[in-house]
């Protein structure tokens, strides 16, 4: 869940508690907020499965903070992130050292994915993203593979969660 759907659930939710709870809210009023929400909420996935700008409006990209073994200590501060957290990442994925990592990206859902160095031999799953020596992305909303020419692609669907 993004934050995105993390704060449209939640406002969703507090109207659905309101409408019972309260003396000034009549029921037609807060049927109408709710449809309102879940209409908006259906055209933004509509929007974001469709354009890749809507989709990096709504969404954030992900962040690579280690490449090649190597922390990009200037990546971590501009999301705010720890090393710690990196390492923790790492342990989760079993290796022991940050040097035995060939890629650890920040996903748009908050959740750490970590490649191992002898695992690398496609770069496509980093579409997209800034790769120290391979240079940023052309062209900002068309991710681009470092090793291979660019292609068509669509952004993913949105979650289940997103779909109220």
């Amino acid at each position: 869940m993004s934050g995105y759907d993390l704060i449209v659930t939640i406002a969703l939710g507090s109207l659905v508690a309101a409408v019972p709870l309260s003396t000034e809210i009549t029921v037609t009023d807060g049927v109408t907020a709710i449809l309102t929400f879940l209409v908006l909420q259906e055209i933004t996935r509509f929007l974001q499965a469709r354009y890749w700008a809507a989709h990096h409006i709504v969404r954030e990209r992900p962040h690579l903070v280690v490449w090649d073994g190597n922390l990009i200590e200037d990546r971590l501060k501009e999301i705010d992130a720890s090393v710690d957290e990196v390492r923790a990442a790492i342990r989760q994925a079993g290796l022991l050292s940050v040097h035995d990592a060939q890629a650890v990206v920040l996903e748009n859902d908050g959740a750490w994915s970590v490649m191992r160095r002898d695992e690398a031999k496609d770069l496509s799953a980093l579409d997209g993203l800034d790769i120290p020596g391979h240079g940023p992305a052309e062209d900002g909303d068309r991710p681009r593979s470092p090793s291979k020419p660019q292609r068509e692609q669509r952004p993913p669907s949105s979650s289940a969660a997103s779909q109220l």
